[in-house]
């Protein structure tokens, strides 16, 4: 027993209405088309929230080292300030908090980077698939329009 798509069926219906109707097919309309259209947009979204998805997995993954590293710092800063003795104790902490400051505008940086990578990939599916359709709409009517 063959089963039909529900979709297909209801596009074929009021295609045949219309043609009823007016007497005349749609120039350029095709279910099959439309259905094969719908897939490839469908699979072009699919792939994008992957590659989206995977893109915020790797930055949560980065961050969570970075928090790690942070805190060993962190620890070890602590260390060396409470072994220091006399002006250590005082420029030794100031250079310790340059260091911090500058791991941390390279670890937002290498983040934005991560994230701008991602999305740019994403949005690249999203670009090819429009760019496709367009070209599948333009073959579509060339039909119709020598007609």
């Amino acid at each position: 027993m063959t089963q039909s798509n529900p979709m297909t069926d209801a596009f074929e219906t009021w295609s045949k209405s219309f043609t009823q109707f007016t007497g005349a097919a749609i120039p350029g309309f095709s279910v099959d088309s439309m259905m094969k259209t719908g897939q490839a947009n469908i699979a072009a979204l699919t792939e994008a929230n992957r590659i989206a998805i995977e893109g915020l997995q790797a930055v949560a993954k980065r961050q969570q080292e970075m928090a790690a590293a942070a805190i060993s710092d962190f620890q070890e800063t602590a260390k060396t300030i409470g072994a220091g003795k006399g002006t250590e104790m005082f420029s030794k902490p100031v250079e310790m908090a340059r260091e911090a400051f500058e791991k941390s505008v390279a670890n937002m940086k290498e983040l934005a980077e991560l994230a701008g990578k991602s999305q740019t990939e994403a949005w690249g599916v999203i670009g090819r698939r429009f760019q496709d359709s367009l070209s599948e709409v333009q073959a579509t009517a060339k039909p119709a329009a020598k007609k």
